[in-house]
This record gives C-alpha cells, sequence and structure tokens, in this order.
C-alpha cells in the first residue's frame, strides 16, 4: 500500500495501481483459487449493446480499461427483456473484444442457467451445456474464464451440478466457475462434495449487497439472496470472493437523495428497499465522511464493500464517462475498519480532521 492519509481516527489509503505506478488506477487482486487477476471494480454489463448504443458502449469499455480495469459481468439473457436482439451485451462485448490488441488480459465473466418464461430453473446438464455453447459464440472465444449460474435449483441435488461444471473445466470450455444468489446451505453443501472428490468449486458468489440495508421481504424476487452475517463470516473464513450485485444501491448513496425530499414516483422498487431511516443516517455519515476526504459518496459506498476482510469486486453500472470514472475511484483507495463501522452506524461518533 501507499501513504495514508489520517482522518481523525479514520484513515483513507491510497494504493498504486497494478503496472502503472499510478495512484489513479485501480488496483488489481487474483480471485483466491484462480490465476485470474481482476480490476477490484467491475464493470456490470447489463446495458452494453441495448440501452448503451454499440459506439458508446465500446468507448466506455474502453475508458474501463483506461482507468485499470480488466473484469466484466454480463449474462447470456442480457438485455433480452428490452432489446429485440437476443444476447445483445455478449455480442457486443465479443465484437469490442476484436479490436483490444490486450484481450487475453480481459476477463470476461458471463452467465448461464439463465431464467427463461418458460422455465426459470434450468440447471440440468444438457440447459447448462446449452446456454455455455451460445455464450461461447456470442463472445467469439473458446474458453471463458470465469462462468457463472445465474440461479440455483435447490432441488436438483448439488453434486450432479458440481460434476456438470467440472466437465466443461476438463472439456477446456471454462477454467473457473461461480455462482449468483446461492444460499449459504448450498454453498457449504457444494464445496463439501468437491473436496470429497478432489473436484473444482465455486471460486466466487454473487449476491445483493450495498451499504444499503434491505429486508428481504422488500425484494419482489424470492429467489434473490442477500448478503448477511452469516453468509458474510463464510466468505471471510473461506476466502471466497463476493462479487456483489445492485453494489450502488440504485445510487441511493451518490448524493443525490435527500429525506426531506419526496420519494421518486416511478421508482416503486427502489423506494421500497432503500427509502428509510437506517439508510438516511448512512447517506448522512457518507456525506460527511466525503467532505473530510474529497472522495465522492458513490465512490466511499463501493469503498465500504471492498473494505472487509475478504476479496470483495463490487458489479458496477455506468452509463458514462463520469460516472464510470467516479466509481472507478473506489479501487484505488481503501478504508480503514473505523470508516466502516461508521458508515454503518456502528462508531457513532463524527471523525474529525
Amino acid at each position: 500500500m501507499g501513504g495514508h492519509a489520517p482522518i481523525g481516527a479514520v484513515q483513507v489509503h491510497s494504493i498504486v495501481g497494478r503496472g502503472k505506478g499510478d495512484g489513479n488506477r485501480m488496483i488489481q487482486q487474483t480471485i483466491p483459487g484462480t490465476d485470474l487477476h481482476a480490476s477490484t471494480i467491475c464493470f456490470g454489463a447489463a446495458s452494453i449493446g441495448s440501452s448503451i448504443n454499440e459506439s458508446d458502449s465500446f468507448r466506455l469499455m474502453d475508458a474501463f480499461i483506461d482507468q485499470g480495469g480488466n473484469f466484466f459481468d454480463t449474462a447470456l439473457n442480457y438485455a433480452n427483456w428490452s432489446c429485440p436482439i437476443p444476447s445483445i451485451s455478449e455480442k457486443t462485448i465479443g465484437k469490442w473484444l476484436r479490436t483490444r490488441p490486450d484481450r487475453d488480459r480481459i476477463i470476461v465473466a458471463t452467465k448461464g442457467a439463465c431464467p427463461k418464461p418458460e422455465r426459470f430453473f434450468r440447471l440440468s446438464a444438457e440447459e447448462i451445456a446449452a446456454d455455455l455453447q451460445e455464450s461461447l459464440t456470442n463472445l467469439q472465444t473458446d474458453c471463458i474464464g470465469l462462468y457463472w449460474l445465474h440461479r440455483d435449483d435447490p432441488t436438483r441435488p448439488v453434486e450432479e451440478i458440481v460434476e456438470t461444471l467440472n466437465e466443461l473445466v476438463r472439456a477446456g470450455h471454462i477454467r473457473f466457475f461461480g455462482c449468483s444468489n446461492w444460499t449459504l446451505e448450498r454453498l457449504q453443501e457444494a464445496k463439501r462434495y468437491a473436496e470429497s472428490k478432489g473436484l473444482q468449486s465455486f471460486c466466487a458468489n454473487q449476491m445483493m449487497w450495498s451499504l444499503s440495508s434491505i429486508a428481504k421481504e422488500n425484494i419482489s424476487d424470492e429467489t434473490i439472496v442477500l448478503m448477511d452475517e452469516a453468509l458474510g463470516a463464510y466468505h471471510e473464513a473461506e476466502q471466497l470472493a463476493a462479487i456483489p450485485f445492485s453494489s450502488q444501491a440504485g445510487g441511493f448513496f451518490s448524493g443525490r437523495y435527500r429525506r426531506e425530499q419526496p420519494a421518486p414516483e416511478r421508482k416503486r422498487e427502489f423506494v421500497k428497499q432503500h427509502w428509510h431511516e437506517t439508510n438516511f443516517g448512512r447517506l448522512d455519515r457518507v456525506l460527511e465522511l466525503a467532505e473530510q476526504t474529497g472522495k465522492t459518496p458513490a465512490a466511499l459506498a463501493l469503498a465500504y464493500l471492498i473494505a472487509h476482510p475478504f476479496p470483495v469486486f463490487p458489479i458496477i453500472g455506468a452509463r458514462n464517462a463520469e460516472q464510470l470514472i467516479e466509481s472507478c475511484d473506489a479501487g484505488t483507495f481503501r478504508l480503514d475498519a473505523e470508516a466502516v463501522r461508521f458508515l454503518k452506524g456502528e462508531r457513532q461518533e463524527s471523525p474529525k480532521t
């Protein structure tokens, strides 16, 4: 680590970006159990090629690389809900990768076993293999470095799923695999089985997680898994990488919302999840720390996640270069434990400069 500037009892540690010697570039770290060296911030590509057109998408992904980024998150079904061209995110990324001379250092993680209207749980060996083949074609590659299962099917034996994924590794179609929205119990089952058979297990886990406090009953999709104390303890004990989605809480901590303002009427799900006093208290502390450190509120809310005692790679959503640069800044510094407790509300006294 580089030097640090004291903020009373709170410190913000600057980090020199890997390879460039430039503190304004993100650090990269290895995802445990793999040889994948990933930028701390992961670029969420759900809007790539659809609501963000192809040329703007190319420019935005190039800008992410310029910030020291190399880690992208997409899925076979991004963004089928808003675009008539299926898998437009993967297809756009595949075209963009052909323009990059450094594509061998770029990690594009994609998801399969994607829910479909006619069948939500799709984790048979045949369905996983079919989705994977489509993703390989879309991304114009022979092998995917990190492959996610988009959902779990708790009625399907975990042994079968682990065996299927290991077969795909042996076939050279994927190198490592992770899971999205798996419960702690299923994660533990998968690890036990893989270890008993000498097989590869999940190297990373995606869950909904941000500085926001959200009650499970406020999530309309019952299959979404939230980070909680027990899951966090497991990640710490196993040093399992967490790749949280919704890590920016829909922009709640960006600084553009205030408790005295009326709740946005068109964002009912957002309001239901985030618009309550616990979160406004956290927003107050984010804004206070932002004033003292010179960091943006958005960067501090992401840095809160990264400061946990296990590897965390938050997935961001950015629609323009300004948002991208602001979010990527979170990958250039670290908050100390006092700052984390302060933001969460466990340390009530205000840090003073």
